[in-house]
């Protein structure tokens, strides 16, 4: 795949080459006027050769500002290939989120701002520097001598620079992730710390994280500005010492006047890229680590090739020996975990707390995947399914309802490019959530916040059932989605599970309460993620309830509600 605006660079490059050669015309101007025009007196070649550099010069300019024109061309489309490919890598993989640290995108427009920049010039221009050193020897040794030796030394200030600066990051970066880690959670649970009367405890708690991450980036800056600040003496110092050396050799004859300024104008002009690099050591070390971190996003991404598209699935799932194990507990959240359902059933999963419910939903929505085991939609594995695809025919609701931002409409229909009204509104009106909808102030295109934070939470749950509908799904899975409702709601989810099984839709819902076991025609009963029963509810409930202690349960409000509550996924 070809970067947009690679021909950019390429010419770039050609009029960086010409920029460089047409910064000899002053030199050469000043040969030729001390040296020839002076001595024989002729107006006619003084114009001739004023007229030429100032030409010269135009170019130079004109070419200047078309490099810098096209560098940014090239920086926005280097940002246009690479900003697809890292959000790509970011929603495939969890761990390149930037949750506490810079985000990948971030780094890309870092990435775009550096080479839009002088320094990407001054690199640019760094490699005509031997170039320069060369003409310089040949006007005379000294004057080569003398430019070779003060870019030598300013090389070896810029790698000091260097290493001053990964020092700072590398000891700055943990405390930095830390303080953002930290501000992150203030900001976003605000109403939290301010009801719990934190705040003062808060800002103290993120001063003093930041204020370890700024000394190190102090210290680095007050050792940087002093290495800077020497490379600019030592700049000052070589160009004196050219025009003393250019005295010295013109009272010895042998050089002519002119040689001395012109060798003075070029010594300046050598050394002042690797001066601005020195200066620019840090930004191009950030620089560089950014294209590390974007070029194994990108790299990510590029090897997640698209999978042949499968036939629609009817909902037939199967669920094979399947153990998971999170990295930091002692045991497998799923140890062995084996069910099978047909299409349009439903499926109640029930267990105490870190039985491996949710867990077990993660992987059936292929956010995770199994250590061991299979799970298998129509009888080909997830991993078989282009995830585009699967996404389309399953609908998940996690225990924390997450709602994109924006009005109810659009988080309901997410990014889907082929959304209608009609469909948002009968995707919302099978959920039961039209009336509810209608009732906010702005109906449909009420503005809900980040996250949903201007609804209640059943208000978001019922946003949320509503957005796992949305389509023609053939797997729905739903998390405790009976958590934050009225007995009403639940009534209305119960009307909405039945709906979607009459559509051929099959369901596994994680429940802690009793209202879900009605709509129930399997129920898969976990404990320390092992699979103690599976089937029908008249069969596995009595299998729950050795050892629990009964639950009173109010009296049962119809037909639908006869039989056994549970409290923890026991009888």
């Amino acid at each position: 795949m070809a970067i947009p605006g690679g021909r950019a660079f390429a010419w770039v490059v050609v009029f960086s080459i010409a920029v460089n050669l047409l910064l000899l015309v002053l030199p050469f101007y000043s040969i030729q006027v001390f040296d020839r025009v002076i001595t024989s007196g002729s107006v006619e070649t003084l114009i001739g050769l004023t007229v030429l550099a100032v030409a010269a010069i135009g170019f130079s300019a004109c070419f200047e500002v078309l490099r810098n024109r096209l560098l940014g061309c090239f920086a926005v489309g280097l940002e246009q290939f690479l900003a697809p490919l890292v959000l790509k890598a970011s929603i495939i993989d969890p761990t390149r989120r930037g949750e506490g640290s810079t985000h990948d995108m971030v780094r890309v427009r870092e990435l775009r701002n550096t080479l839009a920049s002088s320094t990407a010039c001054t690199l640019l221009d760094a490699p005509f520097l031997p170039l320069f050193i060369i003409v310089l020897y040949l006007i005379h040794p000294w004057y080569g001598t003398i430019a070779l030796v003060g870019a030598l030394l300013l090389l070896l200030l810029a790698i000091a620079s260097g290493r001053v600066a990964r020092a700072e990051r590398a000891q700055a970066s943990g405390a930095a992730i830390r303080a953002q880690r930290t501000l992150d959670g203030i900001v976003r649970h605000g109403n939290l710390v301010r009801a719990m009367g934190w705040t003062h405890g808060a800002i103290r708690e993120f001063v003093q994280l930041n204020n370890r991450a700024l000394a190190p980036v102090v210290r680095a800056n007050d050792r940087i500005g002093l290495i800077a600040s020497i490379a600019r003496m030592i700049r000052i110092v070589l160009q004196i010492a050219a025009v003393g050396a250019g005295a010295w050799l013109v009272l010895n004859d042998e050089v002519l006047v002119g040689s001395m300024m012109a060798s003075s104008i070029i010594i300046s002009r050598t050394l002042a890229p690797v001066e601005h690099l020195v200066a620019s050591l840090r930004v191009l070390s950030s620089a560089r680590e950014a294209w590390a971190q974007v070029g194994d996003a990108a790299a990510a991404a590029a090897l997640d090739q698209r999978r042949t598209l499968l036939p629609p699935p009817l909902g037939a799932l199967e669920v094979s020996a399947v153990t998971y194990r999170n990295p930091n507990a002692k045991r497998p959240a799923l140890s062995g975990v084996s069910f099978r359902c047909p299409p349009a059933s439903v499926v109640v999963v029930i267990g105490p707390t870190g039985a491996g419910k949710s867990t077990l939903l993660r992987l059936l929505s292929a956010l995770d995947k199994p250590a061991g085991g299979a799970i298998r939609l129509d009888g080909a594995s997830l991993d078989n399914w282009d995830p585009d695809q699967l996404g389309r025919h399953v609908g998940y609701l996690p225990q924390d309802v997450e709602l994109l931002g924006g009005t109810v409409a659009e988080a309901i229909a997410g990014f889907d490019e082929g959304a209608t009204d009609e469909d948002v509104v009968a995707a919302a009106q099978q959920a039961n959530a039209h009336e509810m909808i209608l009732a906010l102030p702005g109906g449909y295109e009420t503005e809900i916040g980040r996250d949903g934070n201007r609804l209640s939470g059943g208000q978001k749950q019922r946003i949320g059932l509503a957005r796992a509908l949305f389509g023609k799904r053939k797997l729905i899975l739903l998390d405790e989605p009976n958590s934050n409702l009225d007995p009403d709601g639940e009534e209305a989810l119960c009307a909405a599970i039945r709906q979607a099984k009459a559509r051929g839709t099959t369901l596994v819902i994680v429940t802690h309460r009793p209202r879900l076991f009605t709509v129930a025609d399997l129920i898969l009963f976990l404990r320390d993620g092992v699979a103690v029963a599976f089937g029908p509810p008249g069969e596995v409930l009595p299998q729950t309830m050795a050892g629990a202690t009964p639950m009173r349960t109010r009296p049962p409000a119809g037909p639908d509600t006869a039989r056994p509550a549970t409290i923890d996924g026991r009888a």
